[in-house]
């Protein structure tokens, strides 16, 4: 990875992504038939970083802990609870740094780092999860789906949220075990709560 300016960074995504995907899945061997499409998109070298690439683009999102709960907004386009986050632009080098800026955006918070869980498993996410995302009249959009990197973040001083009006309409501390039930929620949750266990987050 190459840093051109201070907070820019150049990698190749796809090279970054594969690489990633492997030491993941040494992790949670398990999980192997959740990534076919992702899989096909980097055997057929398409371009992860073009969000106008609809049969699959990467995006990130940040778990916010903080005294036993977890940081969840409520997105405006999506109409649903989730974790601050959003696609990776050009310039973000590894995905962790998607979540964060994403998160900082979202929700004004500037005093977070990255969970030692992360560097301790050699900068995998906690969870890669690959999700539909609906048809969008506004944007024009087909519906497509989104290959997210999950990272989690601690508060690492004071904070005061400033939420970015046009995207968030409101915001929520959740405890670990009632975060959003649906499909992409449910490992994130309980690798959350191993972590909690594990290292009383």
């Amino acid at each position: 990875m190459q840093q051109e300016k201070t907070g820019t960074f150049r990698i190749d995504l796809s090279a970054y992504v594969e690489e990633t995907l492997k030491r993941y899945l040494h992790t949670f061997p398990s999980e192997e038939s959740r990534f076919s499409l992702l899989k096909t998109q980097l055997q057929n070298a398409e371009n992860l970083g073009t969000r106008k690439n609809f049969n699959g683009h990467m995006t990130a999102s940040a778990y916010l802990l903080s005294e036993g709960k977890c940081l969840m907004i409520h997105h405006i386009a999506l109409d649903k609870r989730l974790a601050p986050g959003g696609h990776w632009e050009d310039g973000d080098g590894e995905l962790f740094h998607t979540a964060q800026r994403e998160l900082i955006e979202e929700t004004g918070v500037q005093n977070v780092a990255l969970h030692n869980w992360h560097k301790e498993h050699h900068g995998i996410p906690l969870d890669i999860d690959t999700h539909a995302i609906p048809y969008s009249e506004k944007k024009q959009e087909p519906a497509h789906f989104h290959h997210d990197f999950r990272f989690v973040f601690v508060l690492t001083g004071e904070q005061k949220l400033t939420l970015q009006r046009e995207e968030v309409a409101d915001f929520g501390r959740k405890t670990y075990d009632a975060l959003p039930e649906d499909a992409s929620s449910l490992l994130i949750k309980k690798k959350l709560l191993q972590i909690k266990e594990l290292l009383k987050y």
